[in-house]
């Protein structure tokens, strides 16, 4: 059994105003061949699932070999220039290495926007079924994708990570694979069922590893799945959508794949039905983020994250906005911070030039934040001590993508009057506990955490502090989007009311 795997992850913020060009790919995933496994051998991630998947198979039922074309992943931020895209498509699609495979698995993210063409993956989609049209083609995607009968009328199945954070990104590969496999070995095929509710739901309340709506529509599709006769429906999804891509086909829904046409749009019209009746339940109400620290919910020694999701990198955000680091510098005046509070973070690569050239213990005048982008808020001018600087690579402890190498270029600790603030030369979420443990920070020592980060921050700190709290500031991935200049996106897709 060969199989043939491509990549294409990259989550577009319409609003970010730095595209995504190849060096944002090259710092993070940009392999083909026999470069694939030693990136992402052992990693929770697609390529790190299917290569442990390849390997069961082999020992229970027979060779399972992957090909792998290439491989690609950027963080999410800005549209991606067309010509990277062209080029990760030209190789794809024509790629030699797929001559003889029996079958394609896709890791996609579902919510990548080209600068020319707004559904890169339903074109990468397309062109493999135009070059096989005989064929079983199976994905998967995020739970933020974009989906669209482009996209699901050439794919034999898909599956959608079911966990936020996204904990489960190899698991969604393994099932993808074990449906693959089953097409292959019976000659038999599956199709996608799709079903859209006409609405885009934010995901600050959407985590799955707690109460809410979004863990119930999950348990929903479960019971859809196997309240199915045997053999009907064979995997069965809800997807949010992302709030921040402003293109057409942005819209909340399900995907179920099943053998059986009726029964698939059946399923998938009742978790569709679900989503939109629960869609009230999905609406954010983020204090401000001068009200939430005027709170003080550090006093009595209390342990406290306050996440600024507007600049979530993990969202699209680009690590620029002022409004928190503002925020938190005129609350100290009126009622100091506490001792050894951290700002996680700002991407500044001149800022960080400047440290690593005046060197540790230096003082610098630095402005942070506006710098690529003053919508948002205007560079926040200060005095600030270089306390320590680094070249910006580990290894991501997990859950989350464990196991696969960050480069976030040079990073610099920088201390501005109660805050000790990290500023890199690349824009990635601070979600791992190792990317503090790179800057010197005990985290079990840190009263207080202001950091550029949203949901999945949980999944490795929410045994860390006392709370972890969300605030609203602006930024390209704020919670009220009718602040957002959308042109593409039909504006009642917005409304949950």
């Amino acid at each position: 059994m060969r199989i043939g795997v491509a990549r294409l992850w990259h989550e577009a913020n319409s609003f970010a105003v730095i595209p995504t060009g190849m060096a944002a790919f090259r710092a993070r995933e940009w392999v083909r061949g026999a470069e694939v496994p030693p990136l992402y051998a052992g990693t929770a991630t697609e390529i790190g699932g299917a290569l442990a998947w390849a390997q069961r198979r082999s020992q229970e039922a027979g060779r399972a070999e992957l090909i792998f074309s290439r491989c690609a992943s950027a963080p999410p931020g800005g549209p991606v220039e067309q010509a990277v895209l062209d080029a990760f498509m030209e190789e794809v699609t024509g790629d030699p290495a797929f001559d003889g495979v029996d079958g394609i698995y896709l890791s996609l993210h579902g919510a990548c926007i080209g600068s020319a063409d707004s559904a890169p993956e339903a074109t990468l989609a397309e062109g493999l079924r135009r070059r096989f049209p005989d064929l079983p083609i199976v994905a998967s995607f995020d739970l933020h994708a974009c989906l669209s009968k482009r996209v699901t009328d050439t794919l034999n199945a898909a599956t959608v990570y079911r966990s936020y954070p996204h904990v489960d990104m190899d698991a969604a590969a393994c099932r993808a694979l074990d449906m693959l496999a089953a097409m292959i070995a019976t000659g038999r095929r599956a199709r996608v069922a799709f079903r859209t509710i006409g609405r885009v739901l934010p995901s600050f309340n959407m985590r799955t590893d707690a109460a809410g709506p979004m863990a119930e529509a999950e348990a929903f599709a479960l019971a859809r799945e196997a309240a199915a006769p045997q053999g009907e429906i064979f995997a069965a999804y809800p997807y949010a959508s992302f709030a921040y891509a402003d293109i057409a086909t942005a819209d909340a829904g399900a995907v179920v794949t099943s053998e059986d046409p009726a029964a698939g749009q059946a399923a998938a019209s009742a978790i569709a039905g679900f989503l939109f009746d629960r869609r009230v339940a999905f609406k954010p109400q983020l204090p401000q983020a001068a009200d939430c620290l005027a709170g003080r919910p550090w006093a009595g020694g209390r342990r406290v994250a306050i996440l600024e999701p507007s600049d979530n990198p993990l969202s699209g955000g680009q690590g620029d906005t002022p409004g928190l680091f503002a925020a938190a510098l005129a609350a100290s005046l009126a009622t100091p911070l506490p001792d050894g509070s951290v700002f996680a973070f700002f991407c500044d690569p001149p800022v960080v030039a400047a440290a690593h050239a005046a060197g540790r213990g230096a003082k610098l005048d630095v402005a942070l934040g506006g710098r690529c982008d003053r919508r948002f808020g205007a560079p926040v001018s200060c005095e600030a001590e270089v306390l320590r600087l680094t070249d910006g690579r580990f290894v991501n402890a997990g859950p989350m993508e464990r196991g696969l190498p960050v480069d976030l270029g040079p990073t610099a600790v920088l201390k501005v009057g109660p805050l000790r603030v990290i500023v890199t030369s690349g824009c990635q979420s601070p979600n791992d506990i190792n990317y503090f443990r790179l800057h010197g920070i005990d985290l079990g020592a840190a009263p207080l955490l202001l950091a550029k980060a949203k949901n999945h921050f949980t999944a490795a700190f929410k045994d860390h502090f006392d709370d972890i709290l969300q605030c609203e500031t602006p930024g390209p991935a704020m919670a009220d989007v009718s602040q957002l200049p959308f042109r593409n996106l039909p504006r009642e897709r917005l409304n949950l009311d």
